[in-house]
């Protein structure tokens, strides 16, 4: 989670979604002894999402949380929505999520459920099913189409401009009109069951973040897991890295990308740059644009003046590139050049002319 992004107007239906599992846990815990009356609960749920009690594997997750001992069905209650406020938390020493671990390893029967009901909803609502509608603007006009995740992609890109069209993690070109860009899980559906569907844990990535990289890793470290665990990592929507990490270039003859705190950073900013590597490899994959960007950079240089020029005005032309592309976040080719450009703008002439050692003058050089 590196660039700072909105979120799509139609998240506002996730909202929804976590109210009516809300409401069905209250329901279960409303007496000692409360029993399963569907018809009673399809009274209380919203009536354009009612239809979703009647998908049969959500119907039976609802049956099985009924069949839970009174205290376990308060203790998903009191799970659910400790959860979902997870957005608010992200600076409390005291806050921690809570993960279902492997089937039968001890996360609790009230877990199992949990993960039965919120993942089969999500599901319920995924791509092409179209049983829950969300009202857009479109046009001008308010309409009402299905809701699926290809509409929070395509609302997600509308809202973010420039930001929109890369990826947000690594700055990947997200070619969403041709099916590029998945909406990832940050923290695993499977294993933060009350998250499947939270609107601040939807976000659209590139298919290489969202795959073999990142898959269902916990973004908080092992470590680091109970009082306080937000604290360590950077999340959407809410706490980006670009708000906090400086960048530089390394000194030596490698040229790597180096990331560190920045002037906004904190006591946790260090930690975070590195469950952000752990998850996605940010700083390898960016490193492999920097030879590109060499060869871009003198491309550019020797289109602009050529090689009938003294040596200031072929470093004038120079630092005139390095300023007009020193805070591209376009692509991850123009974004890694604009790191690299910020980090040249530093050095002197003689530095730079060392670098550059390809530079032609003519015989007015100095």
């Amino acid at each position: 989670m590196f660039l700072p992004v909105k979120q799509a107007e139609c998240s506002a239906i996730l909202n929804r979604l976590i109210k009516m599992v809300e409401m069905i846990l209250e329901y279960s815990v409303k007496t000692l002894f409360q029993e399963l009356d569907f018809d009673e609960l399809r009274k209380l749920v919203e009536a354009d999402l009612a239809p979703l009690l009647d998908r049969r594997k959500i119907k039976k997750a609802i049956e099985e949380l009924f069949q839970l001992p009174f205290l376990e069905r308060t203790e998903a209650l009191c799970a659910f929505c400790n959860d979902v406020e997870f957005q608010r938390h992200i600076d409390d020493t005291n806050y921690q999520l809570h993960q279902r671990s492997a089937r039968g390893s001890g996360s609790g029967a009230y877990m199992e459920v949990l993960n039965q009901l919120c993942n089969e909803l999500y599901d319920a609502v995924d791509v092409k099913k179209g049983i829950v509608m969300s009202e857009i603007q479109r046009d001008g006009k308010k309409i009402k189409v299905p809701f699926n995740i290809r509409l929070l992609k395509e609302q997600y890109q509308r809202e973010n401009g420039e930001n929109g069209c890369v990826c947000p993690v690594c700055v990947r070109d997200n070619l969403f009109d041709l099916g590029e860009g998945q909406a990832d899980h940050y923290f695993s559906r499977k294993k933060f069951p009350a998250l499947a569907f939270h609107p601040f844990n939807l976000l659209p990535v590139c298919s290489d973040c969202n795959g073999a990289l990142k898959g269902v890793k916990n973004p908080i470290d092992s470590v680091d897991i109970g009082a306080g665990e937000l604290c360590t990592v950077f999340l959407p929507y809410v706490r980006p890295g670009k708000n906090e990490i400086k960048f530089g270039v390394s000194e030596d003859c490698e040229r790597r990308i180096v990331m560190k705190k920045g002037p906004n950073g904190d006591s946790y900013t260090e930690k975070r740059i590195e469950n952000m590597e752990r998850l996605f490899h940010l700083g390898k994959r960016w490193n492999r644009e920097l030879g590109y960007v060499y060869d871009d950079l003198m491309a550019e240089l020797n289109r602009e003046g050529g090689r009938g020029r003294n040596r200031e005005e072929r470093l004038a032309d120079l630092r005139r590139i390095l300023r007009d592309h020193a805070n591209s976040t376009k692509d991850r080719r123009d974004f890694v050049k604009g790191i690299y450009c910020a980090w040249l703008q530093t050095k002197t002439d003689i530095e730079l002319s060392e670098l550059f050692q390809n530079l032609k003058f003519d015989n007015r050089s100095t």
